[in-house]
C-alpha cells in the first residue's frame, strides 16, 4: 500500500487535475457487444479532515464524449439519451464515505439530463492516484432506448491524479 492511504491523508481540498483523469465506461451493445468510451472530466475535488475523506466532487463534458464511432456519439448525444446539446455536463457529487478495505466506499449522486441517480464507487489510493469503480444503472435516468440495443447497467472506471492542498 502507497504512504497515501486513507489515515495519511492531508486535511484540505484535494483537486483532481483534469490533464491527469479519466473516465472511462463500458456497457453492452445489442445483447452482446461491449461498447468503451471515455468522457473526460472537467473539475473535480476531494474533501479530507482530519485524515478522513468527506466529500467528493466531480464534473464530467458530455459534449466530449467518445466511443471512437462518431455517428455512435452523435447518437448518444441526443436529446432520447445524454442530451448534451441542452446539458453538457454530468456531475458526481458524494458526501458518503467509508473505509474498505485500505481505500473508500463513496455513495453519492450522478446528476444528468435534470435528474439524479444513486452510484457508489469503490475507490482505491496508490499515492497521489486513485482508481474508483462501480456500476450504473441507467434506468433511473429515463433514457429512452430498449435495454435490448444498449444495457441496463453501465461499468464506470476513473483513474484520477489528485493534487494535494497546500
Amino acid at each position: 500500500m502507497s504512504p497515501h492511504t486513507a489515515a495519511t491523508l492531508r486535511t484540505g481540498t484535494w483537486t483532481v487535475l483534469s490533464g491527469r483523469t479519466t473516465a472511462a465506461f463500458e456497457v453492452r451493445n445489442f445483447g452482446f457487444n461491449r461498447v468503451r468510451g471515455t468522457i473526460p472530466v472537467r473539475t473535480g475535488a476531494v474533501e479530507v479532515r482530519d485524515g478522513e475523506v468527506t466529500a467528493v466532487h466531480g464534473e464530467l463534458d458530455l459534449g466530449a464524449l467518445d466511443t471512437r464511432n462518431e455517428r455512435r456519439d452523435a447518437d448518444l448525444r441526443k436529446p432520447t439519451l445524454l442530451d448534451s446539446g441542452a446539458r453538457p455536463e454530468m456531475t458526481f457529487v458524494a458526501d458518503g464515505v467509508k473505509r474498505r478495505d485500505g481505500g473508500w466506499e463513496v455513495t453519492g449522486e450522478l446528476r444528468l439530463r435534470g435528474t439524479a441517480c444513486p452510484l457508489t464507487l469503490t475507490v482505491v489510493p496508490d499515492g497521489t492516484r486513485v482508481r474508483a469503480t462501480g456500476t450504473l444503472d441507467r434506468a433511473p435516468l429515463g433514457m429512452r432506448v430498449p435495454r435490448a440495443v444498449i444495457g441496463r447497467y453501465v461499468r464506470i472506471d476513473v483513474e484520477a491524479e489528485l493534487e494535494p492542498p497546500s
